[in-house]
């Protein structure tokens, strides 16, 4: 593809010439006289020097370089679409495999695919253009919507819903019975947990995340929300749209959690909280109050980034204070020794 077409398909400014024949993406130091690459980093444009990139991605107010560029206001967004020209996702042909099991009330859309082995119970709904790989199960009543991607050893529990264009990656679990028990004397007696799991549109949940189901209404995921791997979201939890959810977040029951939020990873958030809108919680933090929209915590508990800054610190000066509090502890010893006597 010639670069000035691939600069029209991507929406960049072109700079330079645009014959330049290319045929793959890759990063500043493996790209070849035929590849295209991309700086994220104004601080990164040294590197490009030497690299043997044919054309490379870069910001539109960044200087000149000495190979032809495209312009945007966002080169990774630009990366990410170069990559999806260059690497588009492989589809199954539509239609259901043979050894595919399928309830005789299940409806599948023309146009979706159902692969080997995969698992669809009575009412379940799946609409056009979805594929549901290789043993994948999905229990009664569950509605998948169009364009969803649904890799293998997912479990679709009964009565979930999926949005348009979602994915979930292979060992997900939506709609497991949340962690509720009443005790009776020394014993714990279950709770059922009769109610459902939403996934809204444009979602992708990673690998190997569970998702309960609430207890008697519905535990929801917003529209756009993306999920990294190995996350645990309790049952009645409600997470608004386009927010962040890295590796290892452990969420507690009946959270809500607002719009635009980032959990970065290995957060714990205890049950029966609340997130706003815009906030950002830093890695391996404890969340155990509410959080006001806009802030940005860290820390265990969670407080304030700046705060939560100014104690680590703090804790790194902690062997020096303790050596010079030990000083003055002697000189007032001697002090008082000379006064005595």
């Amino acid at each position: 593809m010639r670069l000035a077409e691939l600069a029209e398909r991507l929406g960049c400014g072109l700079e330079g010439e645009g014959a330049v024949e290319i045929r793959g993406v890759r990063g500043l130091e493996e790209a070849g006289p035929h590849d295209l690459t991309f700086v994220a980093q104004e601080r990164h444009l040294p590197r490009l020097e030497g690299s043997a990139a044919a054309a490379v991605i870069l910001a539109a107010g960044w200087p000149r370089v000495a190979r032809p560029a495209l312009r945007t206001a966002n080169p990774y967004l630009a990366f990410a679409r170069a990559l999806d020209i260059f690497h588009p996702r492989p589809s199954p042909a539509p239609g259901i495999h043979p050894t595919a099991v399928v309830a005789a009330d299940a409806r599948v859309a023309p146009g979706a695919s159902v692969g080997p082995l995969t698992v669809l119970g009575p009412g379940v709904e799946v609409g056009a253009g979805t594929v549901l790989e290789a043993h994948v199960t999905v229990g009664a009543g569950v509605r998948i919507g169009e364009g969803c991607r649904i890799f293998p050893q997912v479990i679709l529990r009964e009565g979930v819903v999926l949005g348009d264009r979602v994915t979930v990656h292979g060992g997900t679990v939506v709609g497991a019975d949340g962690f509720g028990y009443a005790r009776e004397g020394h014993r714990y007696v279950k709770i059922p947990q009769v109610g459902r799991v939403v996934i809204e549109d444009d979602v992708e949940i990673g690998a190997n995340v569970t998702i309960d189901r609430a207890t008697l209404e519905e535990t929801r995921i917003g529209r756009g929300t993306k999920i990294d791997n190995l996350v645990q979201i309790g049952h009645n939890v409600r997470i608004g749209a386009d927010t962040v959810i890295v590796a290892q977040v452990g969420i507690g029951g009946s959270t809500r959690i607002g719009s635009r939020v980032t959990l970065a990873g290995q957060v714990g958030v205890v049950d029966h909280v609340e997130i706003g809108d815009g906030v950002i919680v830093g890695a391996q933090s404890g969340v155990t109050k509410d959080i006001p929209s806009g802030s940005a915590v860290s820390g265990y508990p969670a407080i304030p980034h700046g705060e939560a800054k100014r104690q680590m610190a703090a804790v790194a000066r902690l062997p020096q204070m303790r050596k010079a509090l030990r000083a003055l502890e002697e000189r007032l010893a001697a002090l008082e020794a000379r006064l005595a006597g």
